[in-house]
């Protein structure tokens, strides 16, 4: 069997290509685009076979919330997952303690994995 391919929509490099890394150790094709537009590109351009997305809610060029419509419209067959990047989150918590968003300690993806194979699991094959 054919491993899925994740599309991961990020700009931030230094999350989306950690998170990558880790979906391609795990067995997973990966493709990265770093706004929306290059990820309408990955979907509509023929050269992938997307089954599942993972989403930044914001982003340069738009609504994440837009895009996922968008995908489920035109390609109902990709699961898609939105999220806020590493980055956004730190900054948000740094608002809320004295001493600001503690960035050094290592990322847990474990849980995105666990919920891209909820995804894979329950998608219907055309």
């Amino acid at each position: 069997m054919q491993a899925a391919t994740v599309l991961i929509v990020e700009q931030d490099v230094l999350v989306r290509h950690p998170l990558a890394e880790y979906l391609r150790e795990c067995g997973y094709r990966v493709v990265e685009a770093t706004d929306h537009d290059e990820a309408r590109e990955c979907l509509e351009g023929g050269r992938y076979s997307i089954d599942a997305a993972l989403i930044d809610v914001g982003g340069p060029t738009g609504s994440g919330f837009a895009l996922s419509a968008w995908i489920r419209g035109n390609h109902p067959t990709v699961k898609t997952m939105l999220g806020a990047t590493v980055g956004k989150v730190l900054a948000l918590a740094g608002d809320l303690c004295d001493e600001g968003p503690q960035a050094g300690k290592r990322l847990n993806y474990r849980p995105v994995l666990d919920h891209i194979r909820q995804l894979l699991a329950s998608r219907k094959r055309p």
